[in-house]
């Protein structure tokens, strides 16, 4: 199952670098992923946010077989659930934050349900299971992509004070993200066979 994980991460990864490359409508610097599914390769961002929906589910159910915690598993269903949402329902193309329509309504409160789920579930998970440097060096760097992607987006909404960096915030934090959810399956591995045992001892 960690490699359905792995997977998932790595193919919505690929997806979204994809899209980027080929697309040639809007720039990557100043847009979010979610948008450049208004280009003619839309389908990549689609593409992407299924496959990670698909490698999230599988990271929920080994974080609940491994039993290291209640919350960090409702959390990462919570992600799970919401990343699949905003594959299912389309962002709007730029510049309409005045008039969304129902899909981008649901695809943004989707899409921050998801976020703000994992970002707690990541510092949840990272206390809970055994300390690693680069994992905790990852859970760490999750927490403040997030921060700075809501600062940017937040500016691009309203004050348009900083530069247009929109899309390479939200990147950061999307990559922090995917490897985390990698690392966190490679993580649970070694926890799940040490249970095994101890509970072969007391039967």
């Amino acid at each position: 199952m960690k490699n359905t994980v792995i997977a998932g991460a790595a193919l919505g990864a690929l997806a979204f670098a994809a899209s980027d490359v080929v697309n040639t409508e809007m720039s990557v610097v100043a847009e979010t992923v979610s948008r450049f599914v208004n280009t003619d390769a839309g389908w990549l961002v689609t593409a992407g946010l299924l496959s990670i929906a698909a490698g999230s589910a599988a990271l929920t159910w080994l974080v609940a077989r491994s039993g290291v915690s209640r919350l960090g598993t409702w959390l990462l269903g919570l992600w799970s659930v919401g990343i699949l949402l905003a594959a299912i329902f389309p962002a709007d193309p730029p510049g309409q934050w005045d008039n969304p329509s129902v899909s981008e309504t649901v695809h943004g409160l989707a899409a921050w349900v998801a976020l703000l789920s994992f970002v707690i579930a990541s510092v949840v998970l990272g206390r809970a299971l055994p300390r690693d440097p680069l994992f905790t060096a990852t859970t760490v760097v999750v927490v403040v992509g997030l921060v700075l992607f809501m600062v940017t987006l937040v500016d691009a909404m309203a004050t348009r004070s900083l530069p247009a960096v929109l899309g390479v915030t939200e990147r950061i934090a999307i990559g922090a993200d995917l490897l985390w959810m990698a690392l966190c399956a490679l993580r649970l591995s070694p926890v799940r066979q040490a249970v095994r045992p101890s509970a072969a001892a007391q039967r």
